[in-house]
C-alpha cells in the first residue's frame, strides 16, 4: 500500500463535556479518539479544557481540579496509539494556573501549549484565574506526578505529519496571533482548540476566520469547540472546521442534540501549501523577519515519537477553469432538514433558527445535568410565555428525532405542566391562545380561577389598612397589578413541586431592563430561557416560528397587542403603554448598555431614526429617553434577583457575568440634564 509523503489524515471534535464529570467527560473523548482511529485520522483535535469542562468559575484553582485533570490525561494518554492527540486542561506552573493544551503522541505526553490571549471583557473573566503565557516564552513543565515536559514557544515535528502548532481559542481572535508566528516558523497545520460560546451571526464569523486565517498563513487550520451548555449561562454550537489556505474543507454539524461529540477528518495536501509558500515573495520576507528575532524567540522544533504517514491520498482537486460551488447559507444547520427535524432551511431566517436551537440546547442540557424530571411554565397566552411553551416543545422534538407527532406529544404530557391562572381582568382571547397552544403542544393544562384568593388578598390588606384599596387611587395601582402576579408566582410554584419539576421565568431582556416585571410573579423560576431576548425579537420570533413551523395557535397570540392583562378590561392596557414602543425601548437598551451611550449622545443617534414615529417631536422621544435611563437604574436591584438565563445576543443584562450595572446610584441625573439643555438650545 502506498503511502503519500505530502498528506495528513486530520480530524476535529467538538465534545458536550460537563464540568466535574470526570467519567463521562474521559468515555466521551474515548469514543472520539476511537472514531477518528477508525476512520483513519493519525492526528485529532479536541476542544478547549475539554478534560475537565470549561466553565469551572471557583472550581478551577482547588487542587483537587488541577491533580485530576492532569491524572485523566495520562489515562487517556494510553488511548493515543499510533495517533498524535491535544487535550485541553489547567495546569499549575510556577504557582499560577495557565489554560493549556497537552499533546500526546502515541500514548506519550510529549509537551504543553499554554493560552497568550485571556478571554476577558464582556461574559468572560479569564483573567480572575488564569495567566496569560508570554510569547515566546519556553521553560520545562514539572506535573503533579513528576513528569517533565517542555511548555510554550514550540512547533511540533512528527513523521506523517510535517510541522503543526497550536493556539487557543481567543488567540486565534487576535490580530498579531501566535499562529502567524508558528506558520512563519515552518508549522503548515494550526489548531485552535475553542470553547466558543453562542451568538446569534456569530458562527457566520467564525467561518470567515478561518478561512481568513487559513489563507493568509498558507496552512491546514483546524478548529474545534465545545457542545451544549456546560456550567454557567454559556451555550454552546459545537463548530467544527477543517480548512486549507482560504477553503473550508469539512465543517461540522452544530447544535447536535442526539449524539455527545461531533466528528470531522480528512486527509490534506500539505504539497500545494509547500508550493505557495516558495512561490510568494512576501512569505520569505516575513520568514526572515521571524528568524532575525523580529517577534521574539524564534520557536523550536519538538520532533515527536512515532510515525503517521496516511495511506490515503487527498480526494482529487477541481481543474482550476472550475470555479467552486456556491455554499448553502450554513452547512453546518443542514443536516437538521435531513433528519427532517426541520423544513428546508435555505429560504428561512436563519437567525431565528439559530436562537430557537441554541435556547433548545441549553435547557435540554440543563435539565439532563442537573437531573430535572420535567418542566412547568405559567402559560398566560402572551408573546413571552407563548415562546418559551414552544422552546420547550422544539426541545422535546430535537432530543427525540425517532418519534412520531403522537409518540412526542405523549412525551411533552408526560414532562411538562402548564397552567393558565385567570381573573376578572384576563380576556377571552388569552385563555383561548394558551388553551390551544397547550392543545397542539400536548402539554398538561390546568385552567385555574384565582379571583377569589385575589380578592382575599385584597380583602386582608384593606382590613389591615382601615381604608379600601381603589384602581381610581394612584397609590393602589401597582399593589393592585401586583398581587395577581405574585399568587400566579405563588400557585404555579406549588404545581411545579408537586411534579417535582422545574419552573421556568418567563422575563424577556427589554421588559427586565426596566424593571417591568413583578418580583416573585412573572420572575418566579428557576431558569428564565428568554430573559436575553428582546420583546421585538420576541415578537418576530413567534411570527417566523408560526410560519417555519405551522403553529396553528400562534394565530391568536400573534394576533394580540402585548399586555399584562393586570388592570381592569375598560382600561385596555398595553405593554408599550405602559413603557414606550418597544422598537424605541430595545434600540435604547443597545446603544445605552452595549455601545455604552450617555442619554445625550444617545439621543442624538437616534432621533434621525425615529422622527417620523414621533411626529418631529423631539421633546416626546427625549422623555422617552429620560423614563428609560431612569428605570433601567432604579431596577437593577430585580436584576440582581433574577433566576440564571441563558447568552444569546451581542450582550445581556445578567449582573453575575454580563452587565455589571450599580444598584444604588444617581440616575445619570446631570448627564440628563445635558439633554434638556441642548433640547433648549433646539428651540433657540
Amino acid at each position: 500500500m502506498a503511502l503519500y509523503p505530502h498528506s495528513a489524515h486530520l480530524a476535529a471534535a467538538s465534545l458536550n463535556q460537563t464540568v466535574g464529570d470526570w467519567s463521562g467527560n474521559a468515555r466521551r473523548i474515548r469514543e472520539a479518539i476511537a472514531a477518528a482511529r477508525q476512520r483513519g485520522a493519525a492526528l485529532l483535535l479536541l476542544p478547549e479544557m475539554c478534560l475537565p469542562g470549561y466553565s469551572l468559575g471557583d472550581r478551577l484553582p482547588r487542587w483537587g481540579t488541577l491533580e485530576r485533570s492532569w491524572r485523566m490525561l495520562t489515562e487517556l494518554a494510553a488511548h493515543t496509539e499510533g495517533m498524535v492527540v491535544t487535550f485541553g486542561l489547567p495546569i499549575a506552573h510556577r504557582g499560577v494556573i495557565y489554560n493549556a493544551m497537552a499533546v500526546v503522541a502515541d500514548g506519550t505526553i510529549c509537551a504543553l501549549a499554554a493560552k497568550e490571549n485571556l478571554a476577558t471583557g464582556d461574559v468572560e473573566y479569564e483573567n480572575r484565574w488564569y495567566q496569560s503565557w508570554d510569547r515566546g516564552r519556553l521553560e520545562t513543565f514539572t506535573a503533579p506526578d513528576g513528569l517533565e515536559v517542555p511548555i510554550g514557544n514550540l512547533v511540533f515535528e512528527a513523521d506523517g505529519l510535517g510541522r503543526f502548532a497550536l493556539e487557543i481559542c481567543e488567540d486565534g481572535w487576535k490580530g498579531l496571533r501566535p499562529g502567524s508566528i508558528y506558520a512563519l516558523a515552518g508549522a503548515e497545520i494550526l489548531l485552535n482548540p475553542s470553547a466558543s460560546w453562542f451568538v446569534i451571526g456569530k458562527h457566520a464569523v467564525r467561518r470567515r476566520m478561518v478561512e481568513q486565517i487559513s489563507r493568509e498563513d498558507h496552512v491546514v487550520y483546524l478548529y474545534s469547540s465545545l457542545l451544549g451548555c456546560d456550567a454557567t449561562r454559556l451555550v454552546f454550537d459545537g463548530s467544527v472546521f477543517l480548512a486549507s489556505d482560504g477553503e473550508i474543507l469539512e465543517e461540522g454539524r452544530r447544535f447536535v442534540f442526539k449524539d455527545e461529540w461531533e466528528l470531522r477528518e480528512r486527509v490534506v495536501d500539505l504539497a500545494k501549501l509547500r508550493q505557495t509558500r516558495r512561490e510568494e515573495g512576501s512569505w520569505r520576507q516575513q520568514v526572515r523577519e521571524v528568524e532575525q528575532g523580529r517577534y521574539g524567540p524564534t520557536p523550536e522544533i519538538l520532533r515527536l515519537p512515532g510515525s503517521y504517514a496516511t495511506a490515503a491520498s487527498p480526494p482529487p482537486t477541481r481543474p482550476y477553469w472550475i470555479p467552486a460551488p456556491p455554499r448553502p447559507p450554513d452547512p453546518s444547520l443542514l443536516w437538521l432538514a435531513e433528519a427532517g427535524l426541520v423544513p428546508d432551511i435555505a429560504e428561512t431566517d436563519l437567525a431565528h433558527l439559530e436562537l430557537e436551537l441554541a435556547l433548545a440546547l441549553a435547557l435540554r442540557d440543563y435539565i439532563a445535568k442537573t437531573g430535572l424530571r420535567g418542566l412547568t411554565l405559567a402559560l398566560s397566552g402572551g408573546r413571552d410565555s407563548s415562546m418559551v411553551a414552544l422552546l420547550v416543545h422544539r426541545m422535546f422534538r430535537y432530543d427525540n428525532p425517532e418519534l412520531d407527532d403522537a409518540a412526542l406529544k405523549a412525551l411533552v404530557h408526560e414532562r411538562f405542566v402548564c397552567a393558565y391562572m385567570a381573573t376578572e381582568n384576563s380576556g377571552e382571547e388569552t385563555r383561548t391562545a394558551s388553551r390551544e397552544l397547550a392543545e397542539e403542544l400536548g402539554a398538561r393544562f390546568h385552567h385555574m380561577e384565582i379571583q377569589d384568593a385575589v380578592d382575599t388578598h385584597v380583602r386582608l390588606t384593606e382590613e389591615t389598612l382601615g381604608r379600601p384599596l381603589s384602581w381610581d387611587n394612584p397609590v393602589d395601582d401597582i399593589a393592585l397589578q401586583n398581587v395577581q402576579a405574585r399568587l400566579r408566582g405563588s400557585l404555579i410554584w406549588m404545581l411545579a413541586n408537586l411534579d417535582r419539576f422545574l419552573l421556568l421565568s418567563t422575563s424577556n431582556k427589554s421588559e427586565a431592563g426596566v424593571g417591568y416585571t413583578t418580583m416573585d410573579g412573572d420572575t418566579s423560576g428557576g431558569i428564565s430561557p428568554i430573559a436575553d431576548v428582546p420583546k421585538s425579537l420576541v415578537s418576530l420570533w413567534l411570527r417566523w416560528a408560526g410560519g417555519f413551523h405551522g403553529y396553528d395557535a400562534l394565530k391568536h397570540v400573534n394576533a394580540m397587542e402585548p399586555t399584562a392583562e393586570l388592570r381592569p378590561q375598560e382600561d385596555a392596557q398595553t405593554d408599550e403603554g405602559d413603557l414606550m414602543p418597544f422598537a424605541v425601548l430595545d434600540q435604547l437598551l443597545y446603544h445605552f448598555v452595549q455601545l455604552g451611550e450617555d442619554p445625550l449622545p444617545m439621543f442624538k443617534a437616534l432621533w434621525p431614526r425615529f422622527t417620523e414615529r414621533y411626529g418631529g417631536d423631539p421633546r416626546a422621544f427625549a422623555a422617552h429617553v429620560r423614563k428609560f435611563v431612569r428605570l433601567l437604574c432604579f431596577a437593577q436591584w430585580k436584576r440582581e434577583r433574577f433566576a440564571i438565563s441563558f447568552r444569546v445576543t451581542a450582550f445581556d443584562l445578567d449582573p453575575k457575568t454580563g452587565f455589571r450595572f450599580p444598584a444604588v446610584q444617581a440616575p445619570f441625573t446631570e448627564e440628563l440634564a445635558d439633554l434638556d439643555a441642548y433640547l433648549d438650545s433646539l428651540d433657540d
